[in-house]
């Protein structure tokens, strides 16, 4: 009864979507992934909604999903952890039908970070307890207090770091350029 295996996967095409919301993505990995599966949508018990710094766009509760979707009268659940909030979507439904408490649960992302008309990450302040323990509260910002720190105590040079730093992100679109759901807009 504590087995879980995951049936189907489903994924929107990559890049500046200018022209699909948040629900014609969700729509679009779920039908993948139905038939991914081999399932009906009348399969599905229970679902999580994963979305992390998108409270303009999606919002802040699993009720898109649910409406998108049309998942009626079922369990939604939306979650959120950051950088990790797919792995939590998925930990959620995992858990669920690991518990016995559905057979068949989803597990969906969708983050539409662009649309807002906004310059960068749509951070929101959270007032000015938050302001006082994370002023630089943006996962870019974060990330580089961090090299710093680790900078710092392995005694690895600055230049160094960023330039490994750069690789990384330089090699992450080399292969995001290959995808080949990648959209003809998205270079």
């Amino acid at each position: 009864m504590d087995k879980v295996a995951i049936l189907g996967m489903g994924c929107s095409a990559f890049g500046e979507r200018w022209e699909a919301d948040a629900e014609d993505l969700m729509v679009e990995a779920f039908q993948e992934c139905l038939a991914d599966a081999g399932i009906e949508k009348d399969a599905i018990q229970a679902a999580w909604l994963g979305c992390a710094v998108d409270p303009i766009n999606v919002g802040n509760s699993a009720l898109p999903l649910a409406t998108a979707l049309r998942l009626q009268s079922i369990p939604v659940s939306r979650v959120e952890n950051m950088c990790a909030t797919g792995t939590e979507a998925l930990r959620g439904a995992a858990y669920a039908v690991a518990a016995g408490a559905c057979d068949i649960a989803l597990a969906l992302g969708v983050e539409k970070l662009k649309d807002t008309g906004y310059g960068g990450l749509p951070i929101r302040t959270k007032g000015l307890v938050n302001d006082l323990w994370m002023p630089y509260g943006s996962a870019p910002g974060t990330f580089a207090q961090l090299a710093e720190a680790y900078s710092a105590k392995h005694r690895v040079p600055m230049e160094d770091l960023k330039r490994a730093m750069a690789h990384v992100s330089w090699k992450s679109h080399e292969n995001g350029a290959r995808n080949r759901r990648r959209t003809s807009a998205s270079g």
